[in-house]
């Protein structure tokens, strides 16, 4: 299976689950009164929404170069990211304010039954899709993937904590302290909704990152120095930024290197494709 084909397949089985999840967590969350529910329902909706657009970015960002776009598409996957990021963020932060609401309101009694079966599924569902994307991942290997698998990451972990919280306050029914029960579900959404807020924002600080054309992070200019070394390429010589999936690369020459210039752009493509990175490779040369 080419990198290509498996991030299509699994962004097409994200949006399945995603519509899935979404359609009867709101049912579920409307009928038990618990914005809780809401909240992780809406997300999953939000998922679909996002899932999709991740399906249309990769499409454009995979459309070569035409006279209206002459270097490609290249920043369609990181605006994506970007978007997918503040979108999330601006969830996180609306549900803060509604369980801030609901507290000073006096709570909310919810219905432990309903809740409680939704989270079993929904939890399970999740492990799922996550796992499911995960396997496709580390075919992939693209910007677009790992956003999608953190959003379903977080979909998890949201989903253990509202059914560990429905557990809670259900055992909090059956104590002397049952009138507190009405506001276990807004504390939940404080806790989870605060707790998570910082991924969306690391995803923001990543597209822009890209978008301005920065270094890759990690151990990618590394590698491709130590690709060039043997042709006595200077750490400086090179200039590096990743767009989503796809690896500029800028090498400077001076005229007694220009005739290792093909061999030099063939070893760096040659490295780039090992590790799933699309390269666009060009040389300077200095005089």
């Amino acid at each position: 299976m080419t990198p290509f084909v498996a991030e299509r397949r699994a962004l097409r089985f994200s949006a399945i689950s995603a519509s899935l999840f979404a359609f009867t967590g709101l049912a579920l969350g409307l009928a038990s009164g618990s914005i809780t529910i809401l909240f992780d329902s809406g997300y999953s909706l939000l998922s679909l929404v996002l899932a999709s657009l991740s399906l249309f970015a990769l499409q454009q960002a995979r459309k070569p170069a035409d006279d209206h776009y002459p270097f490609g598409r290249l920043t369609v996957e990181p605006l994506a990211v970007l978007l997918k990021g503040v979108v999330i963020a601006l969830v996180c932060l609306f549900s803060l304010v509604s369980a801030l609401w609901s507290l000073a309101q006096g709570g909310r009694l919810v219905t432990l039954d309903l809740a409680l079966m939704f989270g079993v599924v929904n939890v399970s569902g999740c492990l799922l899709t996550w796992g499911w994307l995960n396997r496709y991942a580390k075919v992939a290997q693209s910007s677009l993937l790992a956003a999608e698998l953190r959003q379903w990451q977080m979909d998890t972990w949201l989903s253990a904590a509202v059914m560990l919280g429905f557990a809670l306050t259900w055992g909090l029914t059956l104590s002397p302290w049952e009138h507190l029960a009405r506001f276990a579900d807004p504390v939940m959404v404080l806790i989870i909704a605060g707790y998570f807020l910082p991924m969306p924002i690391r995803m923001v600080k990543g597209a822009l990152r890209e978008l301005m054309f920065g270094e890759p992070v990690g151990s990618v200019r590394q590698e491709v120095v130590q690709e060039v070394a043997e042709f006595d390429i200077a750490d400086d010589d090179v200039r590096l930024a990743q767009v989503g999936s796809f690896l500029m690369v800028d090498i400077q020459l001076d005229k007694q290197q220009i005739d290792d210039a093909e061999e030099i752009v063939e070893s760096v493509e040659q490295h780039c494709k090992l590790r799933n990175l699309r390269p666009v490779t060009s040389i300077t040369l200095v005089t």
